[in-house]
This record gives structure tokens, C-alpha cells and sequence, in this order.
């Protein structure tokens, strides 16, 4: 429990850090303004995008769960999912533990198995990004190494200012760290981790050799693109970006995509700030940049605490629904 607080204090600090970042300055009425005038058009099929994004993802994450030997229906896949995501949104990667130990009490499929499908699921996700980004590199070299430049540079001076806060950040970490790692040795908790970690290593490696690769990459590729849909339509609903290209939302959405990988609570803070240099970079304006941040991070957030929440109503009600049948 302490561990997991330590975590959600910790994203929660980075992601403050990188939000002031990005709105220190800034006229944030004029943005607010932006916001307003969005084409709700344009923004529902953003969402549609986005629920259809999740469907796939549900999907994928049951054919690996296949691959390793458990077949859970994909209601209960989706629900543990979509818990997940909503954890996320207000604690970082916490949301992936919670959806594994979520599909442990409807299916019971070991937290370790399951996990480690979760790994794999990033891993693939990591090397699409890294192509991206590889590809991104070569055909905007001139521009993103002034980028970089740029995001290290306003990185340091907000480092170098508040050192003092890091510090005391890094040395709590490290106490706590080291006091749990006593704490386990003395309740021989350690060889109970080894077993957990033997599981997923073993379940990591078993999911490398999917048996239906070919209908897991192309679930792979094409939630990327509905990621990438999702992202123009965005673009297209700000009238300060209706009339920039699919290439444009290519490029945001995965040098944005850097930002979910920070371990920052719903990549609030951390994508703002990528996505504002990126709008820098192409000379437009940081109010159109910080707009489109707030726009699409904030559809994504919106649909993970409401999804999220809606799920778990749902599942409660439904419960409640067989106990009182099981009681009649």
C-alpha cells in the first residue's frame, strides 16, 4: 500500500511539474475560448474512434491471454480493462496490476499469467513506437533536433530550480524502497516474489510465440490507426487546426505518445508539454498547441473515469442482481 502511494505521489509530482511547464504564461482564457468553439461533430467521432480503439485492444489482450492456455470471455476481459484504464487515469501504471488482479476474481487466472501478457502487450506497443518515432526522425531530422534542444533545455531550468524538492523526492523513494525490501526479507515475503516473477517470465516468453500472430498484428496495427483517426479528428474539430494534415496527426500522436510513457496519471502534464513543442516546432501558435493538448488528453480522461465508472456500476448492479435471485 505504501509502495503504491509512493507511486501515485510521484506521478502525480512529475506530471504537476510538466503541466506548469506547459501552461506557465500561457492566456488561458484565449485557450479556453479555443476549446469552446470545437466542432462537436468533429469530437463525437473522436470518442467513436476511441471506444472502437478499446474494443480492439480488449481483444487482443484475450487472444494472449488464449495463447497461454486461459480463454476468459471478453466481457470480463473488457470490464478488468477498462477498471484499468480508469485506474490509470488517477494513479500511473497502477491500472495495470488492478486489471490483472480484476480478471483473477472473474476468472481466475493468475495475477503472473496475466501480467505478463501485460508486458508483452507494451513491449509490442514500444517497438511500434520506436519505428514511429524511428521514421518521424529520419523525415523531421532538421526540425526535432531542435526539439530535443528545446525540452532538455526548459527541463534543466526547471530542475536546477527546484532541486531542493528532488532531493528530498529521490531520498523518500529510496528510504521507502530500502524499508519494504527489509520488511520482505524479514516476513520471507522475497521467495514468494520469485515465484510471482518466475510465473510472468515464463508467460512473457511463451507470448512471444503467439499462435495467431497474424491476426494479433494486424489487431496491433490497427489500433494504432484508430489512435491516429482519433488524433485528426481532434485536429480537424479546433478551428486553429481544422486544415492541418493526417501526416501532422502521424507525427503528434506519437511524439504525444512519449508523454503516456512517462509515468504521469492519465499522461496529464506529461503530453501537453511533447505536444506543445511539436505545435512549437512546426511554428504555430502555443495557444493551438495547448489547446489540441488539453482536447486530446482530456477526451481520453474523460472516457477512462466515466467508462471506468460506469463499468463498475454495472458490474455491482448485476451482482446485487444474482444474489437476490440466488437468495429467491
Amino acid at each position: 500500500m505504501r509502495k503504491h502511494l509512493v507511486n501515485a505521489l510521484t506521478g502525480i509530482i512529475i506530471g504537476g511539474f510538466f503541466l506548469y511547464l506547459t501552461l506557465r504564461n500561457k492566456p488561458l482564457d484565449e485557450i479556453f475560448a479555443l476549446l469552446i468553439q470545437a466542432n462537436t461533430g468533429w469530437i463525437l467521432l473522436a470518442l467513436f474512434f476511441l471506444v472502437l480503439m478499446f474494443f480492439f485492444r480488449a481483444y487482443r489482450w484475450k487472444l494472449l491471454l488464449e495463447n497461454n492456455g486461459h480463454h476468459p470471455g471478453i466481457k470480463n476481459v473488457s470490464y478488468s480493462l477498462l477498471l484499468g484504464f480508469f485506474i490509470n487515469s488517477v494513479t500511473p501504471k497502477l491500472g495495470e496490476v488492478v486489471r490483472c488482479t480484476s480478471l483473477k476474481k472473474s476468472e481466475d487466472i493468475p495475477v503472473s499469467k496475466s501480467f505478463g501478457t501485460v508486458i508483452t502487450e507494451r513491449i509490442y506497443d514500444l517497438l511500434t513506437l520506436l519505428l514511429a518515432i524511428v521514421i518521424i526522425l529520419f523525415l523531421e531530422f532538421d526540425r526535432l533536433k531542435d526539439l530535443i534542444a528545446s525540452a532538455l533545455e526548459n527541463i534543466g531550468e526547471a530542475f536546477s530550480s527546484n532541486i531542493l524538492t528532488l532531493i528530498i523526492i529521490l531520498l523518500s523513494v529510496t528510504v521507502t524502497g530500502l524499508v519494504l525490501f527489509f520488511v520482505f526479507r524479514r516476513y520471507d515475503v522475497m521467495n514468494r516474489i520469485k515465484s510471482f516473477f518466475n510465473d510472468f517470465w515464463s508467460t512473457v516468453k511463451l507470448t512471444f510465440r503467439i499462435k495467431a500472430s497474424r491476426i494479433f498484428t494486424i489487431q496491433t496495427l490497427i489500433i494504432w490507426m484508430l489512435m491516429l483517426l482519433m488524433n485528426y479528428a481532434c485536429l480537424r474539430s479546433l478551428p486553429s487546426t481544422q486544415n492541418l494534415s493526417l501526416y501532422f496527426a502521424f507525427v503528434v500522436l506519437f511524439i504525444g505518445t512519449i508523454g503516456w510513457a512517462i509515468p504521469s496519471p492519465g499522461g496529464i502534464g506529461t503530453t501537453h508539454f511533447f505536444v506543445l513543442q511539436l505545435f512549437l516546432l512546426f511554428n504555430m501558435s502555443e495557444e493551438a498547441g495547448v489547446t489540441y493538448g488539453i482536447l486530446v488528453n482530456g477526451i481520453t480522461v474523460l472516457f477512462t473515469i466515466f467508462g471506468g465508472l460506469l463499468a463498475i456500476i454495472i458490474v455491482n448492479l448485476l451482482r446485487l442482481v444474482r444474489k437476490e435471485e440466488l437468495r429467491g
